[in-house]
């Protein structure tokens, strides 16, 4: 039973005030650094529980690495990297807002304000391609808007480490409707797929809708890797016929037929658009006409009220993550727990201490957890719905009984000798991608699953990549089988469990 870990005192000489937020990569700090008396951003990379100590060691010698060679860019619309640590980023620490959280509160720009916006991000990329770094994941949660009228490009140096992190609702399956059709397939990238990427950024500030829209990952990745891009002139017929052109060359599907760089995507962008430069875009949704296509990673925003507070006598603040929007994320949940400072699962995996803000989630059911050492844990069934997107919830553990540590229904355990595994009942087997059969690719995707003491899948994870159109194959069959629970006894428990599923031609 894990008890909860308290918030460091110090990263190195990094002496931490609060905590900002977390997502699916780490947590990030507001510091002070001592000796220039400013306020830094720390982030602390969560590595894997799944890694043995060689393929930490590993992971943490990529880290450096990547670290170091993003440490060196120094340019104006790039988030500087100020320090290093074992698993950390020391950052500049800016105020503003992420473009994906201006985007979702329907934020009206002029063209003129998009173009602008492009080209200062163009002019960051194009520079650290010259210094031989690829972003990766050029997405409008990796652009900051600050509160003085900048614009910054984060994540360099660790997107690279984060693109190989995927879960149904995970990293990947959020940016995906941004990525490149051979970052998909699991080839070598270069610098035009970040010209993929930023001309998928500009297509959605201008229209408000995806360039490749789709219900399913498999849906989206067939459009990406076909071209069948939606011209925006489609979308909004204010919009000069010129852009079409220019939108196909940052969407071609072969990294050749591409633009070469960022900055002449922006500039044939901006000269296509001169005609219509005070034309407002980027309206609300539905502002005009017909809601959009759903889209995979979709993100509501909604306010946050001040959470309940703890029962110790000081009133306790929890806060929400400011290190950008809720990527790939639609609901927002807030725990707290008598005790405070109980351990929090969702779906299985831990996402922090009572009280807890911030914590993201799809809508549709989760399973709550909390627990604390010394109290019997309490776990519930949480839905989060469209139309009420933030939940805030507070639990009562009570006292341990005697006899607390007898296996209890839904309790998760390891395979062991007591312990009958779950056995598939129904569902459909992954189907062989049309797009990857044509391009000849094959692989075999690890996934673990979660599966629930009803024999139900409440999350699957990839541990072992074959690309992100194998991945998403197997994640979406595998989302939807259904099992006999597994059993301790005559108890039913929940477990994790590996598959292995080859694709071969």
């Amino acid at each position: 039973m894990q008890t909860r870990q308290p918030v460091p005192t110090y990263f190195g000489r990094y002496q931490v005030l609060e905590e900002l937020g977390s997502g699916a990569m780490g947590v990030v700090y507001l510091c002070v650094d001592p000796r220039l008396a400013r306020p830094v951003a720390v982030k602390v990379i969560r590595e894997s529980e799944h890694m043995n100590a060689a393929e930490r060691e590993q992971f943490q010698a990529r880290f450096r690495n990547e670290a170091e060679a993003a440490g060196r860019l120094n340019h104006p619309g790039i988030v500087q990297i100020y320090d290093i640590g074992p698993s950390y980023l020391v950052m500049e620490y800016l105020d503003g807002k992420a473009l994906s959280q201006v985007l979702k509160a329907g934020q009206v720009f002029t063209v003129q304000d998009v173009c602008s916006i492009i080209l200062q991000v163009a002019d960051a990329i194009d520079y650290a391609h010259a210094h031989g770094i690829i972003h990766r994941d050029i997405k409008p949660a990796n652009i900051m808007m600050t509160d003085d009228g900048g614009v910054k490009v984060m994540d360099f140096g660790v997107a690279r480490l984060e693109s190989s992190t995927l879960t149904v609702a995970g990293t990947v399956v959020g940016s995906v409707r941004y990525m490149a059709p051979e970052q998909m397939m699991g080839e070598k990238v270069d610098a035009r797929a970040d010209v993929f990427s930023l001309g998928a950024v500009a297509y959605e500030m201008l229209t408000s809708h995806a360039p490749f829209p789709g219900k399913t990952i498999t849906e989206v990745v067939g459009q990406v890797v076909h071209g069948a891009y939606v011209p925006p002139r489609q979308v909004d017929a204010r919009l000069p016929e010129e852009l079409n052109d220019v939108f196909g060359g940052a969407f071609a599907v072969k990294p050749h037929d591409r633009y070469a760089c960022a900055m002449d995507f922006a500039r044939d962008l901006y000269a296509a658009a001169e005609p219509v430069l005070e034309l407002n875009v980027g309206e609300a949704e539905g502002a005009r006409g017909a809601p959009p296509t759903p889209e995979i990673g979709t993100t509501l925003e909604a306010p946050v009220p001040a959470p309940p507070h703890a029962s110790s006598p000081t009133a306790r603040t929890v806060r929400m993550p400011v290190e950008g929007p809720l990527t790939g994320r639609e609901g927002v949940l807030i725990v707290d727990s008598e005790p405070c400072g109980a351990q929090v699962y969702l779906d299985g995996k831990p996402v922090g201490s009572t009280p807890v803000a911030g914590v993201e989630v799809t809508y549709g059911r989760h399973v709550l957890r909390v627990d604390a050492s010394g109290r019997d844990p309490v776990s519930a069934e949480v839905e989060v719905k469209r139309e009420q997107p933030l939940k805030v919830l507070s639990f009562t553990l009570p006292e341990r009984r005697s006899g607390g540590d007898q296996i209890r229904p839904g309790q998760f355990v390891t395979f062991g000798p007591d312990v009958t595994p779950p056995r598939r009942l129904s569902g459909a087997i992954p189907v062989y991608p049309p797009a990857a059969l044509e391009r000849g690719l094959e692989g075999s995707p690890v996934v673990e699953i979660w599966i629930d003491e009803k024999g139900n899948v409440m999350d699957v994870a990839i541990l072992e990549s074959a690309g992100a159109m194998l991945d998403g194959a197997v994640l979406e069959a595998v989302a939807g089988w259904k099992f006999t629970p597994a059993t301790a006894g005559e108890t039913p428990v929940s477990v994790r469990m590996t598959l292995q599923h080859l694709f071969r031609r």
